[in-house]
């Protein structure tokens, strides 16, 4: 997507650029030198996160409640993440209850709903599927699935649980999780978390260095890939078709198979 299709997007949507940063935790002031030109050839995961964010103004409700004072969890399908206008820490998520699955991005709770069946399922298939070729080729990454605590700039500013994190640099494992960026990040999208997953997340996993984010999404049978060390391969697969990895070599996952015995 070019520069003028996102101006046209913008006009459309009537989003500023302070809300645009805001919804895609891309910082204000690279918003603003995208959209005055200062900035002639912006990263492709930096284009594709505001792109998702204008998109979703019509397709996906973005839930923001100033009125309550404390995270909720919402759950009617249409969507399974709140937050609030307060500012978290660390701390709010150290507080919850035992149990209580959250995730801390740009100074908001998001509180996690309970997966669903056909979640679950793609999450322990991915995992034996990906455990098993790091195994049979020998390698050095460890896997892990949620929940599993990602600290993903190395402080308590951004706090996640990837459904599944695949960490190459042992050295940023800790006996709470990982201290740093997974070398690959993958989400199951569940009914209302779309955004989460295609717009902050997106954004927040790249600035991290994410070498590669998969979002599976089983309501429309496809599968993102962002490779953002090599953006020429990132791509979109359909479930029926097998998804490369760029950072664990030879790995081939053809999520429709996976799902034959579901």
């Amino acid at each position: 997507m070019d520069i003028s299709k996102l101006r046209q997007l913008k006009k459309e949507s009537g989003m500023t650029n302070a809300e645009i940063a805001e919804l895609s935790g891309i910082p204000f002031s690279t918003v603003n030198k995208i959209f005055s030109g200062a900035t002639p050839n912006p990263r492709y995961g930096t284009l594709l996160a505001i792109e998702q964010v204008l998109s979703a103004k019509q397709k996906l409700p973005f839930m923001y409640d100033e009125t309550r004072q404390e995270p909720c969890l919402v759950r009617e399908a249409a969507s399974s993440y709140c937050y609030t206008a307060r500012i978290y820490t660390r701390q709010d998520i150290d507080a919850l209850s035992e149990g209580t699955h959250a995730e801390l991005i740009n100074g908001k709770l998001y509180l996690l709903a309970a997966p669903t069946r056909i979640h679950q399922f793609l999450v322990g298939e991915l995992l034996f599927v990906i455990k098993s070729h790091i195994r049979n080729n020998k390698g050095a990454c460890h896997v892990y699935t949620s929940p599993f605590a990602v600290r993903l700039f190395a402080d308590d500013s951004t706090y996640v649980e990837p459904d599944i994190a695949v960490i190459c640099n042992k050295n940023i494992l800790t006996e709470q999780g990982c201290n740093g960026a997974p070398d690959i990040a993958i989400e199951v999208v569940s009914p209302g978390n779309a955004n989460h997953d295609y717009i902050t997340k997106l954004a927040k996993y790249q600035q991290a260095g994410v070498r590669e984010y998969w979002i599976l999404n089983p309501e429309t049978a496809r599968t993102l890939v962002m490779n953002f060390e090599n953006p020429a391969n990132t791509g979109e697969y359909e479930f029926e078709e097998n998804i490369t990895s760029g950072v664990l070599e030879g790995l081939e996952i053809c999520i429709k198979e996976l799902l034959e015995s579901f």
